[in-house]
């Protein structure tokens, strides 16, 4: 509700006549200045609390209305018009017919505050009412000026309404236009990635190749490299791994001496007094595992380097196997 004031009394008076009307059956329609202004916010104090109620309560039931609004404390102002009063507050109670079709009865949704069930009209129903109203000269000698600034209201709620859905639109646009920006991002992100290392489980392949080529080219003779078959074995081994080289694949730079770190190295053995973690001495026979002594150093170093270690891009693809001490 966007009562703050000046209406918000007589709303709490309609939804106490309005329980009162359900428990014996009726959900009126809640029309009138004081309906318009529960959708487009108070504009004026209303005069009256206008109501619209099935005709045959007004012509056959009319009496259970007027005992219900005397146990509310109203008095019958006026029986022609069915208007009670109670100080200066008025409720006026009409009936639903409607000849000439201004008010789509039929299409009305119910509404509910707190368990009351009342049913009110759009702001469209209000524009289309008081536009009708403008038609009848006895209304307008009366209250012309007053229904002219009502759709005078009307018309720039919605204009106010419609831009901020179009405001809404836009900013939806905006969202989805952004969504949809950082998913092609995220694509092209995934794209290049799979690319990058669609090859890793044939390079995980060809790299014990290349370690038999090197397991028997680091032990050639001095006086025998110069030979033909000799000078063509390194040319394999070099077109090898040039072919690893092209397709992103980088040899792990370790020698003797260097610090142990498990992120790169894979110790296969330790001595005694060695400090590496479990996870990281797989190969371990397990009388080596027992005598292993406790953590106590966290500066192990390399002694040898027993299998050469690779990277594919930023990703280690294979630990270089080590021995540390």
């Amino acid at each position: 509700m966007d009562f703050k004031n000046k209406n918000q009394e007589k709303f709490k008076i309609f939804l106490e006549v309005t329980r009162n009307l359900n428990e014996i059956g009726i959900i009126p329609i809640l029309v009138g200045s004081l309906g318009l202004s529960k959708i487009i916010g108070d504009f004026k104090e209303c005069e009256d609390i206008d109501l619209l109620v099935p005709n045959n309560f007004l012509e056959e039931d009319f009496e259970k209305i007027a005992n219900l609004m005397e146990i509310l404390g109203f008095k019958l102002k006026d029986e022609k018009k069915f208007i009670f009063d109670k100080g200066k507050e008025e409720v006026s109670f009409q009936k639903e017919d409607d000849p000439d079709g201004v008010i789509k009865i039929k299409n009305l949704v119910t509404s509910e505050i707190d368990g009351i069930k009342f049913k009110e009209l759009s702001v469209k129903d209000h524009l289309n009412f008081y536009e009708e109203m403008l038609k009848d000269e006895n209304r307008k000698k009366i209250k012309g000026k007053d229904d002219e600034k009502k759709i005078e209201l009307i018309h720039e709620f919605l204009k106010r309404k419609e831009k901020n859905k179009e405001a809404e639109y836009l900013e939806g646009w905006k969202r989805c236009q952004a969504d949809f920006e950082n998913y092609k991002k995220r694509q092209s992100e995934n794209l290049a990635e799979m690319i990058k290392y669609s090859n890793q489980g044939m390079i995980l392949e060809i790299l014990p190749v290349l370690d038999n080529f090197h397991a028997s080219t680091d032990h050639i003779p001095e006086d025998q490299k110069g030979n033909a078959w000799v000078v063509g074995i390194m040319h394999i081994q070099k077109q090898l791994e040039k072919v690893l080289a092209d397709n992103g694949v980088e040899e792990i730079p370790v020698k003797v001496g260097d610090t142990f770190n498990p992120e790169i190295h894979e110790a296969v053995h330790v001595s005694s007094q060695s400090t590496v973690p479990s996870s990281q001495s797989s190969d371990l026979s397990s009388r080596e595992k027992e005598d292993r002594e406790p953590l106590t150093n966290n500066h192990e170093l390399i002694t040898k380097v027993i299998l050469k270690g690779y990277k594919l891009g930023d990703k280690i693809i294979r630990a270089a196997r080590v021995i540390v001490e």
